[in-house]
């Protein structure tokens, strides 16, 4: 074995015997567009598809290649080489190897993309971890699975779960003996899952499935509600698994965004919720790894937001969690890089928002719910309205593709709209200082 190759040796990752804790950022809406993120609205094959309505798919396909292959060039790893990163958390949508009408056959397309940026991991001596980060049916109800319907189908099939065990087997034989790639995030944020024994079953077929074909890489485990809750989780005996979990206090705890709360009583909400999360490394006697953390990011807050984010890691840190930050670039929204103002995607995206906003989507479907349940039926409860307003906004995402979107893309021409992938190469963007300092800061590369 290569002593590049990262294992788990007791509640620690180690490199030839070396502690290491990982510490990077993941590689958000690169092979998964999330609309918030591109300042597109819709799922990810809602996008493509308005694309290839509009323009054509030979237009489209070429368009999507661009934007994956000139996402991240040299000049991104120097500037993660520069910051002491030493892991990028790589998600990626299930179509890119699977076709829904022969889902038995793994196309090649995905290792394209995939190889490009590992290629760049290996070169710069950064970790790649590979994340499946949609999965046929959908793992959850949100949009960042690429769902249609709102529903967590893929608990529901054991064929679609069965699609994934040969997907991960197929890619597992790819980078068996590849030491840059560390580990596989086997399925991104479940949620809504009901049935523990399909839970379980699906993960312990994926870790024997992957074994077949590669004995060494490590297999990292999710939990249920976007991988906060564990309750359902069986311990896994192969030595080489590891259990991850997200980290957005905010979403139980929202008044911790409020600059008027005290900095004690913020310290001790977010510590209190990192601990419940962290306590599955005492369940589990494993290392664990916080594979998501991070916040929306603007110039009017942005100390607020970066003394935020530093408390977050800081809660890492002082319990030795590896980290990545959700994200590395996207158009000026979680990234720590983003397209200079200027840009032809920056200002097509900023024409879309004056019609569309994603921040408003979950209130709009709250809402959508109860004007439903009130005016035909009878008021609901919130815990009957949290599973319809995803539904309910998968409707409202099919609307916003058609009123909000496709009349933009008519508008612009196609000779235009080949131009939007460079938007986002090194030489176009700019990079958040604030936070930049704040990853060298617990990296060791600061002054």
């Amino acid at each position: 074995m290569s002593p590049y190759f990262v294992q788990v040796d007791g509640e620690q990752f180690k490199v030839n015997g070396q502690n290491i804790v990982f510490r990077g950022f993941g590689l958000g809406t690169w092979m998964n567009l999330e609309h918030f993120m591109i300042g597109f609205p819709g799922t990810d094959t809602m996008i493509k598809k308005a694309f290839g309505e509009v323009y054509g798919e030979e237009r489209s396909k070429q368009f999507f290649d661009r934007f994956l292959m000139e996402f991240m060039d040299e000049k991104d790893f120097e500037l993660l080489k520069s910051l002491g990163v030493n892991a990028l958390r790589l998600p990626f949508n299930y179509k890119y190897f699977i076709d829904d009408q022969n889902p038995s056959v793994v196309k090649q397309e995905g290792f394209k993309y995939l190889d490009h940026v590992i290629s760049l991991c290996e070169k710069y001596e950064i970790y790649a971890i590979l994340d499946l980060h949609t999965v046929p049916g959908g793992q959850n109800p949100d949009w960042h699975c690429d769902t249609a319907s709102g529903l967590p189908l893929f608990w529901s099939y054991a064929a679609l779960r069965d699609t994934v065990v040969n997907l991960w087997a197929n890619i597992a034989e790819h980078y068996r003996g590849n030491p840059w790639v560390a580990a596989y995030d086997i399925v991104n944020e479940p949620s809504l899952v009901t049935d523990a024994a399909v839970f379980n079953e699906f993960y312990d077929k994926v870790v024997r499935a992957i074994r077949k074909v590669d004995p060494d890489h490590i297999i990292f485990v999710e939990g249920n509600r976007f991988t906060t809750d564990f309750t359902m989780v069986e311990p896994i005996a192969d030595p080489q698994v590891a259990y991850t979990f997200h980290y957005y206090p905010f979403v139980d705890e929202p008044e911790v965004l409020s600059p008027a709360m005290s900095k004690a009583d913020r310290k001790r909400i977010l510590t209190d919720c990192f601990l419940k999360l962290v306590s599955i490394r005492d369940k589990y006697k494993r290392p664990v790894w916080c594979g998501e953390l991070g916040l929306v990011l603007d110039k009017a807050g942005i100390d607020f937001q970066v003394e935020f984010i530093e408390d977050m890691l800081g809660l890492c840190e002082e319990h030795d969690v590896s980290w990545t930050l959700w994200t590395y670039k996207d158009t000026a929204c979680m990234g720590l890089v983003y397209p200079k103002e200027d840009m032809p995607w920056r200002k097509l995206a900023a024409e879309i928002k004056q019609v569309w906003d994603q921040q408003q989507e979950q209130a709009m479907g709250e809402a959508l719910v109860d004007y439903m349940a009130e005016t035909y039926f009878k008021p609901i409860s919130k815990e009957k309205r949290y599973p319809l307003q995803f539904r309910m906004r998968t409707i409202m995402q099919a609307v916003c593709v058609e009123q909000n979107l496709k009349p933009f893309l008519e508008k612009t021409p196609w000779e235009r709209m080949l131009e939007l992938p460079a938007s986002f190469h090194y030489e176009n963007c700019e990079y958040w200082p604030e936070l930049a300092q704040v990853i060298k800061k617990f990296t060791g590369m600061g002054a």
